[in-house]
This record gives structure tokens, sequence and C-alpha cells, in this order.
């Protein structure tokens, strides 16, 4: 990774303290799991309940400190909306809100159960029902949420799309864990440490990856007005004028 392009063009002090206060907190819970796991596995008997440090515990540490980078990413995409009166973040907002809801009410896992009673889903491809309902899910509200992010790159001005772009990018990661790992889950043969893994990839790397969403978040509502250099260049180098 080309560190230099990064110390460049995305150096500035405030948003990167976030982003390493965020990571940090982020790679200490994946450790912790990861150590507490091995544990388990040696049969080492410890005083007290190590559940919440779990990073696939739904009221565990990890799970609380997930929402609240959800909720500084709603507060700064407030920020921002209010500072460039740019509508097409209003996108990003219901996004972020309804990635939060999904998140700490599991709407996901609620509408597969539904899905799949009411429209008769049987396991196919490799994945189970439940998996299908989710795939609906998906299909239905990422759909509507596609109509306005389209829409807001389509009446945003040039600087504005390039940061989409961006941010597209980054959720298209942060998807790739969350829905892309745990469906590849399906196809993986089940042992404790193919669990552990998948567990580290697919938490750990959606939290990581959340970590960056709300930094380059702040690193927008902070950069200067001529500030004309985006994350997609880092693989498209053209210059943009």
């Amino acid at each position: 990774m080309n560190l230099q392009f990064f110390k460049q063009h995305f150096n500035i002090p405030k948003a990167n303290r976030l982003l390493k206060v965020l990571l940090s907190i982020d790679v200490l819970f994946v450790l912790l799991h990861a150590l507490f796991v091995y544990l388990v596995f040696k049969r080492i008997d410890l005083s007290w309940s190590i559940a919440p440090f779990y990073l696939n515990n739904d009221d565990g540490y990890p799970e609380i400190f997930q929402y609240l980078q959800f909720v500084i990413g709603i507060i700064i995409l407030i920020k921002l909306l209010i500072k460039t009166k740019k509508m097409g973040y209003l996108s990003w907002l219901i996004l972020f809100i309804l990635m939060l809801l999904d998140d700490s009410l599991k709407f996901h896992e609620r509408f597969g159960t539904w899905a799949t009673e009411k429209f008769n889903y049987s396991p196919m491809f490799g994945l189970r029902a439940q998996d299908l309902g989710e795939l609906t899910y998906v299909a239905v509200f990422g759909s509507i949420l596609l109509f306005f992010l389209v829409g807001g790159y389509y009446y945003g001005d040039k600087k504005y799309r390039r940061i989409a772009i961006d941010l597209g990018l980054l959720f298209a990661v942060f998807l790739f864990f969350g829905i892309g790992v745990d469906i590849l889950h399906e196809f993986i043969n089940h042992n404790r440490y193919s669990l552990l893994f998948i567990v580290l990839l697919e938490d750990g790397g959606e939290m990581v990856v959340l970590g960056c969403f709300v930094w380059y978040l702040y690193f927008v509502l902070l950069k200067p007005a001529d500030h004309n250099t985006y994350l997609f260049q880092y693989f498209y180098k053209r210059t943009l004028k």
C-alpha cells in the first residue's frame, strides 16, 4: 500500500486522530475476541464472563461500539448537510440511519425470516432459505436506497459526485464483509477454526471499514475548499479538473 498518497492528500490531524482512535478500538476488540476464543479452545477456566467481548455477541461491547461509530457518522453527515446544503448527503444520512437500525434491531434477519415463510423459500445454490430471505431484503431496500443515492449523484455538482464515488467504494467494501463473507460462510467446512476465521473476517472487517467510513466523512467535513484529491484516485490516477 502506498501510504505516501494518503500522507500527502489526506493529512488533516483532527480527522487522522479520530481514525486512530476508532481503528485502535476496533483492532483491540478483534484481538480480544481471538484471545478469548483461544483460551476457550485451551479449556482455560476464567472466573468472569468473556461473552460481552465476542465480536458476534449482539449485546456485547464490540456491537455497542459499532452503534457508536454509526452515531458519529450520522452526526457528521448532519453537519455536512447543514454546511454544504448538498442534498446528496441526505441519501447517505438515510443509509447510516438504516444501517444503525438494521444492526441494532436486526431488520434484515427479521425480514429474511418473514420472506422465507411468505414465499416458501427452499435452500438452493448452497444457500439456506434464510439467506435467500435476507438477500430479498437487500434487493428490496437496496433498490429503494439506490434510487436516492443515484438521484443525489445525478443532481450533485462535480465535487460531490467524486466524493460520492469514494463513499460508494467504502460502502461496497463494507457490504463485502457484512454480506459477502456471511454468504461465504455457508461454503466453508464448519469447524472451530473456520468459524473463528469467519467471525474475525466478517465482524472485524465490518468494524474496521466502518471506522474508515466515519474518518472519510469527517475528512470531507474538515477539508479545505480547494482540496481536489479523492480516494478512487489511488486506483485511478487521472488528474481531475
